[in-house]
């Protein structure tokens, strides 16, 4: 028996007694090409000498801070300021920290 949903098609049958349609079949995928090894691979390409690398080393070293977007003298003056700031707050937290630690101390040893 045959239904029609939408304009679709779907055909009964013992294995799909709802009526729902069903995925047509597809055509097995081919396996995929064996992988080629590069020059490297195959030993057919040396590795550069230590001197090249590091003259390579630099100049990609001088490639990446030339996109560098440094910051303004403006905005280095304030965040030097946020950082002195937080190291001060920092300093005399852990100083009132240890003096109320030796105070404990002192009077348990004392």
């Amino acid at each position: 028996m045959t239904k029609h949903r939408k304009n679709k098609a779907v055909v009964e049958n013992s294995a799909n007694p709802q009526g729902i349609e069903l995925a047509k079949e597809t055509k097995p995928v081919a396996p995929a090409p064996p992988r080629l090894k590069s020059k490297k691979e195959e030993g057919e390409v040396k590795a550069p000498s230590a001197p090249a690398r590091l003259i390579q080393f630099f100049k990609d070293a001088r490639k990446e801070l030339s996109r560098v977007t440094w910051p303004t003298r403006k905005e280095t003056f304030k965040s030097t300021g946020v950082l002195l700031v937080l190291v001060a707050v920092s300093a005399a937290y852990l100083g009132l920290v240890d003096g109320f630690l030796s105070w404990i101390l002192r009077l348990l040893v004392g």
